[in-house]
């Protein structure tokens, strides 16, 4: 067990524990207090098996030890319980009573304790001694018939006194050892658990289940970027994981010459349209002319991300039946250089309009208006259309989200993806605790300038192949590309 899965196991599962721990104790408590107290009184009794004996041998003390347990026995019967009763005018049967009697004797000794537990500190003494006093009656009038001859007889040693004190419930005690048994009891919870969790945890695991690259990972901290604010923060040096993250993917997208890059996941998640906003605001900000294009036509979202209006897009795209210039379907964005194609009005069912070659010929159409088209793209395994995307565009970024994604559903997806010939560049990881950033990112803590800079030198770096970039005659200037299109 390593000190990464224990940090995992306490970041994880401490709320679980402590709040079923929490529950257990809490439970505990209420019980006690509801509970009316029980209280107890207890005396002893000294079987005398004769006097006169000056030495007792072997048979003598084994005959006080066998009545010893005779007189124990006795006190269990139950006409000796319906005298107390009569005697002290109880309003209780006799079984009820005996319940609530305990009666033991003191290993190797004559002596036998009776206790009594009652909801009365009063009425459990005088039970306690009215028994005693009952039994020694019996056995005088015992002693006075049959065994007159015999000395044998009992004496009280300690008679019951009134216990102000409740014998039950310890509330402080009872509470104190819930919480304990609750809290490892959780423990045991939370390890099986963690052991029987199949979800991806790091970078190590996802490109197991993968079979593909880590190319960065994402914390945390920056899950919680409101949309368009993201363009604000996105040159915020805590933004140094998407930029490490475009320096890797650059890198991986100039090996193959890539004009086209898509950007899913295995399942659902919304940190799809964050890395492929990140990603085109970086390329972007380096001067790159980047076209963001919406694949999801089911719940088409990505406009919001810009506070832009979003009703004509790709699927108008898709639907024209005529020549209609792409500019006119690309809406320019608060960052410069930064276009954007929506999904436009949702469609319940946009495989049907998701025609490949249809597709391949739109996309060749925007590369004459960029340098680099990103395509947020729904789930892989929930749209049959974004294997149709994958297939129009150059490469396919995997998004993981740490404890979320499930390895099996991270190595489906790539195996889907390989079986529709998709060339996947890598994937990123999401989600990840921020303490667990930087040790992937650079294998040890720098400071945060250093980090900065080391990210914007490797950025700055960066440059498109010529052959990549558009004639500056055929893509029409800012002004000239309109914020939507009704041609169609």
């Amino acid at each position: 067990m390593d000190t990464r899965f224990v940090r995992r196991l306490l970041r994880r599962q401490l709320r679980l524990v402590l709040a079923g721990a929490g529950v257990i104790g809490l439970f505990t408590l209420i019980v006690g207090l509801l509970r009316p107290p029980t209280y107890q009184a207890s005396t002893t009794l000294l079987v005398n098996q004769g006097r006169g004996i000056a030495a007792p041998d072997y048979e003598s003390v084994l005959m006080s030890q066998q009545l010893t347990r005779t007189y124990a026995e006795l006190l269990k019967k139950r006409p000796l319980y319906e005298m107390v009763i009569t005697s002290l005018q109880l309003e209780i049967t006799p079984d009820r009573l005996m319940r609530n009697v305990r009666v033991s004797t003191i290993r190797d000794t004559q002596l036998i304790v009776v206790t009594v537990y009652d909801r009365s500190p009063q009425r459990a003494a005088d039970i306690a001694n009215e028994l005693v006093r009952v039994l020694r009656e019996q056995d005088r009038q015992m002693l006075s018939g049959t065994y007159a001859g015999d000395i044998r007889g009992l004496n009280v040693v300690e008679p019951a006194q009134l216990d102000p004190v409740p014998a039950s419930p310890k509330i402080v005690r009872d509470t104190l050892l819930t919480l304990i048994l609750g809290f490892l009891g959780m423990t045991g919870v939370a390890l099986v658990r963690e052991y029987t969790d199949t979800t991806i945890k790091d970078g190590g695991e996802a490109e197991q289940a993968t079979g593909a690259l880590a190319l960065g990972v994402i914390g945390r901290s920056l899950d919680s970027a409101a949309r368009f604010e993201v363009i604000d923060q996105a040159s915020d040096p805590s933004r140094e994981a998407y930029r490490i993250l475009a320096v890797r993917l650059r890198g991986a997208l100039s090996d193959h010459s890539a004009r086209s890059l898509m950007v899913a996941s295995a399942e659902p998640l919304t940190d799809v349209l964050a890395v492929a906003v990140h990603l085109a605001i970086i390329y972007a900000q380096l001067g790159q002319r980047i076209v963001l294009v919406d694949g999801d036509l089911r719940r088409p979202t990505l406009h919001s991300w810009f506070n832009l209006k979003g009703d004509v897009g790709l699927r108008d795209m898709l639907e024209c039946t005529h020549d209609v210039p792409v500019y006119r379907y690309l809406i320019p964005t608060p960052v410069a250089n930064l276009f954007l194609l929506p999904g436009g009005a949702p469609v319940p069912n946009p495989l049907s309009l998701f025609d490949l070659s249809r597709l391949r010929r739109c996309l060749q159409d925007v590369y004459q208006h960029a340098n680099l088209v990103i395509v947020a793209a729904p789930a892989v395994l929930r749209a049959a259309e974004s294997l149709l995307l994958a297939q129009a565009v150059d490469a396919a970024l995997l998004v993981v989200r740490a404890e979320t994604t499930h390895s099996a559903a991270a190595a489906l997806a790539r195996s889907v993806l390989d079986q529709a010939s998709v060339r996947v560049s890598g994937l990123v990881l999401t989600g990840v605790p921020d303490d667990d950033v930087a040790v992937f990112a650079y294998g040890a803590h720098p400071s945060s300038m250093a980090q900065q800079a080391a990210g914007m030198h490797l950025l700055s770096s960066l440059s498109f192949n010529d052959a990549q970039r558009p004639h500056p005659a055929s893509t029409p200037p800012v002004s000239a590309l309109p914020s939507h299109s009704t041609d169609r």
